[in-house]
């Protein structure tokens, strides 16, 4: 069986869904049966055995005109190379880029999805209000001004156009989706996505760092450095907790559009020897060095990725009590959940846990048993697999 893998950014080191794609194509290699080809979009174009990269504008306004418009040229280039692999199933992940024209492309043939954020339910992909309270349906007819971010209202309707033209082109190309948590799963089903099921996300299930090697003080950010993800809130919080404890380190591991104006930020708050921008470096050094993982997205976040991680190598996490983040997180068993726009919340559970030694192990041992009660890789490839061969059956029919 032939699978063709497709995502937005063909990059291992553009985030979580980005992971995902790249562990689930290693592994997919390694089953018996299968062949498997990638196909996304990058800076500049490149092939390889088994992959092609499409180039992609560098330019925002560009990228966004061909979310919303048929492109005949990028249709013409994705067609060839999908005809030139000749795939039995599509697997399809993020599908932001030239949108219109890939999607057209791919109908054809049988196509399933791992559907890895929001944005097929709300144009911005956070699914919060403009006063930042969760949505409880995903955009609809009743808030949809509610949804706007900033204050551009016709930059707001051509996220809308876009929007409703990815929802309709999904529900007639796509035959299956999964989705990495129960609550997006039922936000698909809320929203007609047909034939939504949850499979989690690969997990790392094993860890080499030395569980009591770690500074009481240290505490760690992974993600990138986006107003979604809560971090300006983080830096905040720390500045308070350092009002108390000025021992107190965190070390922030990223890229981002913030990062320049959060730096400012920390050398107005005269933080430079508490908080550290890292880039992005190897994980497992923060997991070996530090106490507890910090996680304050105020956007859903589809799952977490970097929370399993957490958990997998036996360290504390400290999350945003919203969507699959209180889901994965047992509030004072695996983890401390915290209220983000609760001032000092966030900065009472970081004292705690500097403090309190005991209570930070017993909170990451906690999490790593609870990371053995999910499915395991294998498992979860095997289920993958089963999807496709439902798929192909269903199209021979």
């Amino acid at each position: 069986m032939k699978i063709l893998l497709i995502t937005d950014t063909h990059s291992e080191s553009a985030g979580g869904a980005e992971k995902h794609f790249f562990t689930l194509k290693n592994a997919l290699k390694k089953q018996a049966g299968l062949t498997v080809f990638s196909l996304g979009f990058g800076e500049k174009a490149e092939s390889g055995p088994d992959f092609e990269i499409v180039k992609s504008s560098s330019s925002l306004p560009i990228r966004q005109w061909w979310r919303m418009f048929f492109s005949p040229a990028k249709y013409q280039e994705l067609k060839q190379v999908i005809e030139n692999f000749s795939p039995d199933i599509i697997h399809l992940h993020n599908v932001r880029t030239y949108t219109v024209s890939l999607l057209k492309a791919v109908m054809p043939y049988p196509v399933i999805q791992t559907v890895h954020d929001y944005t097929s339910i709300c144009p911005t992909g956070w699914n919060v209000h403009n006063t930042l309270q969760v949505c409880p349906t995903g955009l609809n007819a009743l808030c949809w001004r509610e949804h706007q971010r900033g204050k551009n209202f016709l930059l707001y309707l051509a996220h809308l156009f876009a929007f409703y033209k990815r929802k309709t082109l999904l529900k007639k190309t796509v035959k299956k989706f999964m989705a990495p948590s129960p609550l997006l799963v039922t936000y698909l089903e809320k929203n007609n996505f047909k034939n939504a099921i949850y499979i989690p996300p690969f997990h790392p299930e094993n860890s080499t760092i030395d569980r009591n090697n770690k500074k009481m003080n240290c505490f760690m950010y992974i993600g990138q450095l986006e107003k979604h993800k809560g971090i300006d809130i983080l830096i905040d919080e720390f500045a308070l907790a350092c009002q108390h404890n000025q021992n107190l380190i965190l070390k922030i591991a990223g890229k981002g559009s913030l990062k320049k104006s959060l730096e400012q930020k920390v050398q107005q708050l005269k933080l430079e020897n508490n908080i550290f921008f890292c880039g992005w470096v190897n994980p497992q050094e923060l997991f070996q060095e530090c106490i507890a993982l910090i996680f304050p997205s105020i956007g859903l976040e589809a799952f977490g990725l970097v929370m399993t991680e957490a958990m997998a190598n036996a360290r504390a996490i400290i999350g945003s009590d919203r969507g699959p983040t209180a889901w994965l997180i047992d509030d004072k068993k695996t983890g401390l959940l915290f209220n983000p726009f609760k001032q000092y919340d966030l900065a009472e559970k970081i004292l705690l846990l500097a403090v309190d030694k005991q209570m930070a192990a017993n909170l990451g041992n906690n999490g790593y048993e609870k990371l053995k009660t999910f499915m395991s890789n294998q498992e979860i490839v095997d289920a993958i697999i089963q999807q496709y061969e439902h798929l192909r059956l269903q199209d021979a029919s």
